[in-house]
């Protein structure tokens, strides 16, 4: 063999390795429909990298922000496998996730702390991995059924009143007023008050706003700067509605993509799963103030209920949590509602106490990897 076939033939054996290990390499697309400056981009982003890092290199995430597919789009995209990874919500889709839509519903719970510290929507982030991963089974045959796999939630901070040439600062204020819902208990919230819930993906609020579809959006301060709606919102009210948007699975995975990949690429995946839970929610959390500071340097005016209002929002919390299960059960044949909801208050308690240290995205990370994640089989979940 002469000198140049030796290198010939090396250089194609080196040249098969090299095609060998990048075609062992998973590649993942994330779908989510928000910008990738946002709180839930900056979490995809992290998602890639700590999925990287934790399989070694051998699966690489690659996130496209409104691009791939809308937020309505995604559970049908991922469920089909348009995409390998999506963030979906649940609420968009009462009939086919109605018992992970249930769990949303008892934010209102974050509405009735008697001391708030701030970090209770941390709190519920955690309250909601851990019930919907160990004690809703129901919860895991909806993803099932839509052919995918949970790995992660989130949650954002209380929900304001974010209006275009309205105040509302009493209960009057409120009736009539068209206010963008993001799912049923703030639909339910809207008519207890006179006004009328209508129901529009985030991505369309700042439109709603603008041509005067809504006169006020019910979401949370960072999504001021996510759609810029701070464009188009004239009036903020704090804390009305309160509550918050729970209802987030901010990774799921195909099931096909799942069960094809081995133990350790499924490990990867949970850890990425609470990597994304932490990032969500935390950015989430460090964003809301500073948007409200940005709103007010826009000129946007600030209103405080008054104090009739603030227990009006404290009353409806209360007789919503004791009404819903009933309408969950009779609606959506959610028969175990009235178990979930007692089972789920003082595991809400428990996590209040859990979160009060935190102070980073990290240590969340690691709280919810500790305490739940780390103890799911990747060997036998999702199968």
């Amino acid at each position: 063999m002469t000198y140049r076939t030796s290198l010939t033939l090396a250089a194609t054996v080196v040249a098969a390795a090299i095609a060998g290990q990048a075609a062992a390499k998973e590649r993942l697309n994330f779908a989510y429909g928000y910008p990738n400056t946002s709180a839930i981009g900056q979490a995809v982003d992290d998602y890639a990298a700590a999925v990287a890092e934790r399989s070694n290199g051998e699966i690489d995430v690659t996130g496209f922000a409104m691009s791939l597919l809308s937020l309505p789009e995604t559970s049908p995209g991922v469920r089909d496998g348009l995409a390998d990874v999506g963030f979906v919500l649940p609420p968009y889709y009462p009939a086919e996730y109605p018992t992970n839509l249930y769990l949303h519903e008892m934010n209102l719970l974050i509405n009735l702390v008697e001391n708030p510290t701030g970090k209770e929507p941390l709190a519920f982030a955690g309250a909601m991995l851990e019930y919907t991963f160990n004690n809703c089974p129901e919860c895991m045959a909806e993803n099932v059924a839509q052919n995918q796999v949970y790995t992660g939630g989130g949650v954002t901070p209380l929900y304001n009143l974010l209006c275009k040439d309205v105040s509302v600062t009493s209960i009057e204020d409120l009736k009539g007023l068209r206010l963008r819902a993001g799912g049923a208990g703030f639909v339910r919230f809207a008519e207890a008050f006179g006004a009328q819930g209508v129901r529009l993906p985030v991505s369309e609020a700042y439109e709603g706003l603008d041509q005067g579809i809504i006169d006020c959006a019910m979401l949370s301060a960072p999504e001021l700067t996510n759609y810029n709606l701070h464009e188009v919102v004239t009036d903020i009210t704090l804390a009305v509605p309160g509550g918050a948007f729970a209802g987030v699975s901010s990774a799921n995975i195909n099931a096909d993509r799942w069960k094809a990949m081995d133990d350790a690429g499924r490990e990867a995946l949970l850890w990425g799963g609470s990597h994304m839970t932490a990032d969500v929610t935390w950015n989430f959390y460090t964003d809301d103030s500073a948007a409200i500071e940005h709103a007010r340097g826009k000129g946007i005016k600030f209103h405080q209920a008054d104090a009739e209002l603030l227990a009006a929002v404290k009353d409806f919390a209360k007789a919503d949590l004791e009404t819903v299960a009933g309408l969950f059960k009779e609606t959506y044949g959610v028969e175990r509602a009235s178990e979930i909801s007692a089972d789920f208050a003082p595991l809400l308690e428990k996590w209040n106490g859990l979160v009060t240290d935190v102070d980073s995205s990290d240590a969340l990370q690691q709280l919810f990897w500790n305490e739940v994640v780390s103890k799911v089989d990747p060997a036998t979940y999702g199968q």
